[in-house]
């Protein structure tokens, strides 16, 4: 029998991306668990889990997930021809993730914790080169669309996009979602942008 849903236990999306906090992604639901998932998530008015995959796939199995993902809120919803279902989803907060069952209908569902989100201390200004990379990707027009309004007198929106809009494995990305401090997020970004600079320099070369 499936265990109802609380405000600590909640149905799990495994992708193959990582949600940031204020992040958001556009999916395709056509899997009957998570179209059911949707539906009882809109009618109870609270999100679910976004988790990266482990190992395995998203669609028809049950795969390993990792044990931090992100709660995510529904913003917006359409119904699309075939049954699709296509909805937008926004990164809220960071939760642990420390049990998961599986449902009758083979969902995953997790007993969770709330991370707190990371803070902000006098040292963590806003980084200059940062910003600056962050805005010369705002000038691509897909990002210029989808984060028009980045606020950047915020060091960790910036970090936050930038974590999710840099060319970078998706276990990286899982890495800098689990960062615990912010000054901890920005260093391992520096180190990223660094080694992808070296990358592209190398790749110039004759």
């Amino acid at each position: 029998m499936s265990k109802p849903f609380t405000k600590n236990h909640l149905p799990v999306f495994p992708l193959n991306t990582v949600i940031f906090i204020n992040g958001t992604l556009q999916l395709k639901i056509f899997e009957q668990r998570y179209l059911n998932m949707i539906k009882t998530c809109m009618q109870n008015q609270h999100g679910f889990i976004s988790v990266l995959i482990r190992e395995g796939k998203e669609v028809a199995d049950i795969p390993e997930i990792y044990t931090t993902g992100t709660y995510v809120n529904i913003i917006d919803w359409n119904t699309l021809d075939n049954n699709l279902l296509a909805i937008t989803i926004q990164g809220h907060q960071r939760v642990q993730i420390n049990k998961t069952h599986v449902q009758d209908d083979n969902l995953i569902s997790a007993e969770i914790d709330y991370l707190e989100n990371l803070k902000l201390n006098e040292a963590d200004i806003i980084d200059d080169d940062l910003l600056a990379l962050l805005q010369s990707l705002q000038s691509h027009p897909f990002v210029a669309a989808k984060y028009p309004d980045i606020d950047i007198h915020d060091i960790l929106d910036i970090a936050y996009k930038l974590s999710e809009l840099l060319p970078i494995a998706s276990p990286i990305k899982q890495s800098l979602l689990e960062a615990s401090q912010t000054r901890i997020l920005i260093d391992m970004l520096k180190t990223i942008i660094s080694q992808l600079e070296n990358l592209s320099v190398n790749t110039d070369l004759p």
